[in-house]
């Protein structure tokens, strides 16, 4: 029998959801109303689970910055047209920015990319 020692499992992740503790689900619901996970949401903890589930890799979904109806004006960010957002977070598969992280993820919005820079980093 072959060994598996060298077999990728991949744990495919959408923080979107992986952290968020509200179960309202409420249809066309708004951040405040449905909630959202968090970069800092998948701690050490959560990922040394994973790994001792037997998952090599994780898959982080749905992190670029996709068009939503979040209002991040004040941040400096435009307001998307709502005839381009599906629903109002969006879908992570909607991408608006390559070279931009997802905002609702962040804790700190203007420093949205250092937050994902930091699991990164922290958690290789």
């Amino acid at each position: 029998m072959a060994s598996t020692s060298h077999k990728l499992t991949i744990y495919q992740l959408l923080p979107r959801l992986f952290g968020n503790t509200n179960t309202t689900n409420k249809f066309y619901g708004s951040i405040e109303e449905n909630g959202c996970g968090k970069f800092n949401d998948i701690t050490p903890q959560a990922l040394t689970e994973i790994k001792a589930m037997g998952f090599t890799h994780v898959w982080y979904t749905g992190i670029i910055e996709h068009a939503t109806m979040t209002d991040y004006a004040a941040h400096g960010i435009k307001p998307d047209d709502p005839d381009v957002v599906k629903g109002r977070a969006g879908s992570p598969y909607a991408i608006k920015d390559y070279y931009d992280v997802d905002p609702d993820l962040a804790v700190d919005v203007p420093n949205r990319m250092q937050e994902f820079e930091a699991l990164i980093i922290a958690h290789p």
